[in-house]
């Protein structure tokens, strides 16, 4: 992430932002779905997401990126920002939806494990594209300015 980013900033709150996904899951797959059944699958999510998350947090960037030729933005990093995300988000999200999608489906099998992995990967994925979304952007216009 260092590398693609060309900021340690940027790369060490990208992976906070992944990291932070996992307490907000856990809140939300205990607390709302009393999920409690915890495997070893559940710990090999972090792979998962750490490739997911860095890909919604690449293509975020590569907007930002992208809008600085924009001539019309000159020097207006507000309307910069607007393009990045709106250009950004919907990629994100279906990349997201349709891998939490496929996620939810195992709650289709007979093992308890894989259920719950289900429900736990089918949650965490939207959970870290809304922090990406949320967290992400504020802190470009940090490291901006």
């Amino acid at each position: 992430m260092w590398y693609h980013l060309g900021s340690l900033f940027l790369a060490n709150i990208g992976i906070a932002i992944i990291v932070f996904s996992f307490p907000f899951t856990a809140c939300i797959v205990n607390g709302l779905f009393g999920v409690t059944y915890f495997s070893f699958l559940h710990i090999l999510i972090i792979f998962i997401v750490l490739g997911i998350a860095a890909d919604d947090i690449f293509v975020f960037y590569d907007a930002w990126r992208q809008s600085e030729t924009i001539e019309e933005f000159n020097g207006d990093v507000n309307k910069r920002m607007s393009y990045t995300f709106r250009r950004s988000r919907r990629a994100m999200a279906v990349t997201s939806s349709t891998t939490s999608a496929a996620f939810f489906a195992n709650l289709y099998s007979p093992l308890m494990s894989i259920k719950s992995f289900g429900v736990f990967a089918g949650i965490i994925v939207p959970v870290n594209y809304l922090l990406v979304i949320v967290f992400f952007p504020s802190i470009i216009m940090i490291h901006e300015s």
